[in-house]
């Protein structure tokens, strides 16, 4: 027989309140809000099945987990990957240190040793790409590279690498008014004739589709999808939960330029993958076994996970979120909305993800159901107990405390008489 965990009851969440009473229990509820720091990690478990619009409502729940105050968000690539990106995550912390190195050497003047920090900095980003956390990571480096060599009198390559920069990310823009004024006035100019390049279109496919496709840091979409941008660099990054990472530089000139067709093989830990997200559509139910729990936390390196189903058409899709606590093997809090997701709605999953951080509410039934929702500190039956329980605690504390045997008893022996010694 399977021992499950169901969510906790009004009850439950009454324990602590009567703690005097009772020995202490744990305590079912939501991360509480705190600093980026201190937040506990929170990782995502999509329980859909592989169709577009569940994996856009996927796509659109780990952003909203990646900016909430709640938690700090892992991605499950990281994980599902483990031990066989060993050498591109290695670059990524290569190029961090050598971006730290590099704007301290800006800061004491030295230009040409910057450069070259930045440089190498690039290098490891390019060639870690699919693994960057932070997409935007890449265009900085470019950029301070720029602003390196344009210090360090190299204006042509500095105007190359701004370029660079503003195809790397479209959208994000620099700023430079911490430098001389000519290194903001440089870098707006290679942002212009950037973005006044011929825009082009070209198609992206993988194998499994549902993949999500950034160009140029841009999100696309899910593939296959067709892609408009810039002429020029096309920075292509790659992933989907359950398959390896993999990122595409190339030059794309034609105004119909030719499809990018990429496989992703299966992550290194996707058959594990499987099987804890099979075992955790109980939690839907109602109940989930707490070893599933652990080892969701084992799988995902986090404290705590959102899990999700979608399921149905557009017009009428039934999303569910659970959020469980991996560490305390508990189910926290369940949400449950049928939407109509013809296209993404962004403000209505952060609702649904808000909801879901939400402490439980005590459950109210109407008259004549003795249950209301008067605060149980309110109750005379709660002041009873703890009058009861502090009269037993004096009593015995009394009686514990003699230091002499009770006087004799009045009755003799046949006559009724009882002596109670503690």
């Amino acid at each position: 027989m399977r021992a499950h965990w169901h969510q906790p009851t009004a009850f439950a969440l009454l324990l602590p309140l009567l703690a005097v009473t009772a020995p202490a229990a744990p305590v079912l509820a939501a991360p509480p809000a705190a600093s980026a720091q201190d937040a506990p990690l929170t990782t995502l478990f999509d329980l859909s099945h592989d169709e577009p619009a569940a994996r856009e409502i996927a796509f659109d729940v780990a952003r909203s987990l990646r900016r909430s105050r709640q938690v700090r968000y892992r991605d499950l690539d990281e994980e599902l990957n483990r031990g066989a990106e060993d050498n591109a995550v290695a670059s990524v912390r290569s190029g961090d240190g050598l971006v730290r190195s590099g704007k301290a050497k800006l800061a004491d003047g030295k230009y040409t040793a910057a450069a070259e920090d930045f440089d190498a900095a690039v290098e490891s980003y390019v060639e870690a790409y699919a693994l960057l956390p932070d997409l935007s990571v890449l265009p900085r480096a470019m950029a301070l590279l720029g602003v390196a060599q344009l210090l360090d009198g190299d204006d042509k390559k500095a105007a190359g690498n701004f370029a660079r920069s503003v195809q790397a990310d479209l959208k994000y823009e620099q700023d430079f008014t911490e430098f001389p004024g000519k290194v903001q006035s440089a870098y707006d100019a290679a942002r212009k004739d950037a973005l006044a390049r011929p825009r082009i279109q070209y198609e992206v496919r993988t194998n499994p589709g549902n993949a999500r496709v950034y160009v140029n840091g841009v999100f696309q979409g899910l593939s296959p999808v067709w892609v408009k941008t810039t002429a020029g660099e096309q920075f292509i990054s790659l992933s989907k939960h359950g398959s390896a990472r993999r990122a595409k530089l190339l030059q794309q000139t034609l105004p119909n330029a030719p499809a990018v067709v990429e496989d992703l093989p299966p992550a290194k830990r996707k058959a594990t993958f499987e099987s804890v997200c099979e075992r955790l559509g109980e939690i839907f139910e109602g109940a989930v076994e707490p070893n599933d729990l652990t080892e969701a936390q084992g799988l995902g390196g986090a404290t705590y996970a959102v899990a999700l189903r979608a399921s149905g058409t557009r017009d009428q899709m039934k999303v569910e979120l659970a959020l469980a606590n991996l560490a305390g093997r508990q189910v926290v809090n369940r949400v449950s909305r049928v939407i109509t997701w013809q296209k993404r709605d962004k403000e209505l999953i952060d609702k649904l993800v808000d909801d879901l951080f939400r402490i439980p509410e005590l459950p109210t039934y109407d008259s004549p159901a003795p249950v209301t929702s008067t605060p149980v500190y309110a109750t005379w039956w709660f002041w009873t107990i703890l009058g009861v329980a502090a009269a037993g605690s004096a009593a015995a504390a009394v009686l514990l405390s003699r230091k002499h045997a009770p006087a004799a008893a009045k009755y003799g022996t046949g006559e009724g008489g009882l002596v109670i010694r503690f």
